[in-house]
């Protein structure tokens, strides 16, 4: 299925984009939204033949102060006391969010999670309780369940892993999850541990396996490889802090914020700033998919002016995440090959001693440990 916009904040404009009408599909936030919002988000969505809408209670961390949250008729009251291994607890949160739901009338809905200190086999078995309780609650509506998967990147670095956590996830009674990743890299920083890459490639590609269809959330650009695993589809959004989901997900993250003008550039799988970008196209690397991006002309018309191109720098690489994932989708593209070029173009960067990127960590060496993912996956155990 075709990519997914993650919802975030004043993400409303660019359901509407002309050009981005290649996401065929939206994760609700009600982090960032009331009800009456989403209610009118899906109204107007509605309307769109083919556009599918999940809803995500997004309780990862309830014991946080998260937006709009606490304004929700499904929000624990009691969340600050609460037994979280209460089997009560989960049933009347269930409860809430069915009746939430079968109000609103979205396509589908997430199963709630939250974000354990640990990852035990015994939470994995408490998510697919879950998951199993709502869809019950949710019998003789028209809302899907999606069963919501939470997995932590350095658990999955054990081998064997990501192996056990499917199999316990292949007792949900649900064909299709809603897959999230928790670690600790920056959010503008790209995934880079192999061995946390395999394993979580493993888990999709097991998952998928076992039934599943899989929509991995809060995604970048390493969507290639989740591809590359199986997963049916990703979601991405326009914040750089929307794109990763660490435990900061809701704070301003370390690096600088989201409010910085970013391009990104396929020919190297990277995030650049602006005087990177001047250094690149005067090269001559910017790839085809860029030059072919409507967004990529506006910024070039921009720059000269002084004026300033954030919103478009979201814009371009929403376009490239939908057009990418198409690509691979359909086969006209695959993630070994653009991985491979984005390696052997960084090589004649470096033998370059004049190119210096403004950022010392934009150095690609995760397309490296990208292409070492890719090649030793599939003898993960």
């Amino acid at each position: 299925m075709p990519a997914f916009h993650q919802m975030g904040n004043d993400s409303e404009n660019l359901l509407a984009e002309p050009d981005l009408n290649r996401y065929q599909g939206c994760v609700l936030s009600p982090v960032n939204y009331d009800k009456g919002k989403i209610a009118g988000q899906l109204a107007q969505l509605k309307e769109r033949a083919g556009f599918r809408t999940v809803f995500d209670p997004q309780l990862y961390m309830p014991r946080s102060n998260q937006g709009f949250l606490r304004e929700w008729d499904y929000f624990p009251k009691d969340v600050e006391t609460a037994d979280l291994s209460s089997t009560a607890w989960w049933d009347n949160l269930n409860d809430a969010i069915a009746k939430t739901v079968a109000e609103l009338k979205p396509d589908a809905v997430c199963s709630p999670a939250v974000i354990p200190k640990t990852f035990p086999d015994e939470y994995f078995v408490q998510l697919v309780r879950s998951g199993a309780l709502l869809q019950k609650k949710l019998n003789g509506t028209s809302v899907i369940t999606m069963q919501t998967v939470v997995a932590s990147l350095a658990d999955l670095a054990t081998p064997g892993r990501a192996m056990k956590i499917a199999s316990i996830m292949s007792d949900a009674e649900t064909d299709e999850c809603f897959l999230v990743f928790i670690g600790d890299t920056e959010p503008r920083r790209e995934l880079s541990e192999p061995e946390e890459l395999k394993g979580a490639m493993k888990l999709i590609a097991a998952l998928e396996a076992a039934g599943q269809r899989v929509l991995v959330g809060f995604c970048s650009s390493e969507l290639l490889l989740w591809k590359a695993a199986g997963a049916t589809s990703c979601a991405t959004g326009k914040f750089f802090n929307l794109r990763r989901f660490t435990l900061s997900r809701f704070m301003e993250p370390s690096g600088g914020g989201g409010q910085l003008a970013y391009f990104f550039e396929e020919a190297l799988l990277a995030f650049l700033r602006q005087s990177d970008l001047l250094r690149i196209q005067q090269r001559g690397l910017l790839s085809a998919a860029s030059n072919a991006n409507p967004f990529t002309k506006l910024i070039f018309e921009y720059i000269p002016q002084g004026k300033a191109w954030v919103a478009l720098g979201w814009r371009q690489f929403m376009y490239w995440f939908a057009d990418v994932e198409e690509r691979l989708r359909t086969g006209t593209a695959t993630a070994e090959d653009l991985v491979l070029q984005a390696d052997t173009n960084w090589g004649l960067i470096q033998q370059k001693p004049e190119v210096i990127m403004e950022e010392r960590q934009n150095d690609g060496q995760w397309v490296r440990q990208w292409r070492r993912a890719l090649i030793e996956f599939p003898d993960f155990r």
